[in-house]
């Protein structure tokens, strides 16, 4: 009788403790999963508000500033193809779904794409100043370079804005992935009780 009343204890705690550590993942999966989604809302607002607001510039303009509405256009054009895709997997993914190890990849795996996108944001403000420098030197190509330099540090200046914001919102949530992970607990030549909901 002792054993089974102290087994039953043991498997109600095991159960506890199984079923917070569930429910601390569910709910870092779900805060993730909405840093994730209002980013790419506000990326794609973007890209859409610069279509539109460049398409009916571009209307009347011509030479620096027909090339710089037209750019933002191109430009926006693909933010809009990645913040669609990233919308939608933000959407239909199931956060309870997610078990620790995926939870753990697609946390990483995310801040490793803001962090090498930031880069290529210093390198397009960059590129939009030395494009500059060059209209000056070379007139005949004035309007072009002058144009696409300055939409390349519009929207060079605005993607890294958004790259680094996005990647402090991600990591704010590191502290509650730690707390989770510190909960695992693995020894060697240990049998363990996986139990997997």
């Amino acid at each position: 009788m002792k054993k089974t009343l102290l087994l039953t204890l043991i498997l109600c705690f095991v159960t506890f403790q199984v079923m917070g550590q569930s429910s601390d993942l569910l709910q870092f999966n779900t805060e993730r999963l909405h840093v994730n989604k209002t980013g790419m809302l506000v990326l794609g607002s973007w890209a859409l508000g610069n279509i539109g607001v460049n398409a009916f510039l571009t209307r009347n303009a011509s030479g620096s500033d027909g090339h710089f509405y037209r750019m933002n256009i191109y430009w926006n054009l693909v933010n809009l193809a990645l913040a669609v895709p990233g919308l939608r997997h933000s959407l239909i993914t199931d956060p309870a779904a997610l078990n620790l190890a995926e939870s753990v990849s697609e946390y990483h795996r995310m801040g490793k794409i803001l962090l090498l996108n930031a880069g290529l944001d210093v390198a397009y403000i960059t590129g939009g100043f030395l494009m500059k420098e060059m209209a000056k030197t070379r007139t005949n190509k004035f309007d072009i370079l002058d144009g696409y330099g300055r939409s390349l540090i519009l929207q060079g200046g605005f993607l890294l804005a958004f790259d680094l914001i996005l990647y402090t919102a991600l990591q704010s949530k590191g502290a509650q992935l730690n707390k989770i992970l510190e909960a695992v607990q693995l020894a060697p030549g240990t049998i363990g009780l996986t139990i997997t909901f």
